[in-house]
């Protein structure tokens, strides 16, 4: 029995409610800087650590920004169908996901503090690129329903008089 790849309409919806909720986390911390509070940490309890630390900013510009602005590029993708969108899903998942991997690695060795809502967002992160590469593969990514091609389809043509 064999399973059919999720449509391209699926995928965008999936990466549309990740986006939503990255926004939403993102925004969250953005809010929380900006007000200059520390995030309330359900877990753990690193959050005001890590929001503290030289690692929080990146020239100068809060990493939540960079969030906020990386889920609202995940969100237009979603919206755009066709190549447009997963060539910009798929770009910014790969940027975001190197980007957060970069970021725990920064927490678990360099903070020595881990925030939950980091955590959050890493997860996030790595479904937007796990769908970016379902979307960017899937067989309506390339005319003629099939993922790759080597070269385009040619009509039949008629032997040459030379041939027969």
């Amino acid at each position: 029995m064999s399973r059919r790849p999720p449509s391209e309409l699926s995928l965008r919806i999936a990466q549309g409610v990740v986006a939503v909720a990255g926004i939403g986390v993102s925004g969250y911390l953005t809010a929380v800087r900006a007000a200059g509070d520390s995030p309330t940490c359900v877990i753990g309890g690193g959050c005001h650590t890590v929001q503290q630390s030289e690692y929080s900013e990146l020239l100068g510009v809060p990493v939540a920004w960079l969030g906020l602005a990386a889920y609202v590029g995940l969100l237009v993708a979603a919206i755009l169908p066709g190549q447009p969108g997963r060539a910009l899903g798929l770009f910014t998942a790969v940027v975001s996901f190197g980007f957060s991997a970069w970021l725990t690695y920064a927490e678990l060795v360099l903070i020595d503090a881990v925030c939950a809502w980091c955590v959050t967002s890493a997860i996030l992160v790595t479904l937007s690129l796990i769908i970016a590469v379902m979307r960017a593969a899937s067989p309506e990514a390339t005319p003629g329903g099939t993922a790759r091609r080597s070269a385009p389809d040619l009509p039949p043509q008629e032997p040459s008089p030379e041939s027969r």
